[in-house]
């Protein structure tokens, strides 16, 4: 499933599914992973998908496409990245988790970016939902992520210290050549 914006995209409130909806106008819907009490009040508000939107929508779907991931996954990291950026209510950072590196000034939005956690060598990799100039939120870009008290799941959201922050490397996906017998 590949997805590209589209002028009769919709945003709209599900109260029955207490979350952001995206209406894309081919007979599918997106159902954000955020529920109510994590978003703005404006979330709630009906309103077309806007040329501001596509623009952050290429902007996390360009990074997301360097990750290991299907079409399918790929859009949802997008399009949750994007709700969350719009909609999500200011979060505190958790930052204790991580290690210090200092090896990013100035992350930008939708930049991926890697941390490890603290008194581990567990590397966890993740999108930038929001740029700050200290701290940035974002999105889990992994199946999951064990933190001590627990568990961020694919496009949990969390507010990192920039300080924590480590270029993004891809990870390596298995033996290179294979096992010798």
């Amino acid at each position: 499933m590949k997805i590209k914006p589209d002028d009769h995209w919709r945003w709209y409130f599900d109260h029955d599914h207490d979350r952001v909806m995206l209406d894309l106008a081919n007979g599918m819907i997106f159902r954000s992973c955020f529920p109510a009490k994590m978003l703005t009040a404006f979330a709630r508000t009906e309103m077309p998908f806007s040329i501001e939107d596509a623009g952050e929508f290429y902007i996390f779907d360009e990074q997301a496409k360097r990750l290991n991931l299907s079409n399918e996954e790929r859009a949802e990291l997008v399009l949750n990245s994007l709700v969350a950026f719009r909609f999500l209510k200011p979060q505190m950072p958790k930052s204790w988790y991580f290690s210090s590196y200092h090896d990013i000034t100035e992350p930008t939005q939708g930049q991926l970016i890697q941390v490890c956690l603290e008194n581990t060598s567990n590397i966890a990799t993740f999108i930038i939902a929001e740029a700050g100039a200290s701290a940035s939120l974002c999105l889990l870009a992994e199946s999951q992520l064990e933190l001590p008290d627990r568990t961020l799941r694919f496009c949990d959201p969390i507010k990192i210290m920039n300080d924590r922050m480590m270029q993004y490397k891809r990870k390596p996906s298995g033996l290179v050549y294979g096992k010798v017998m």
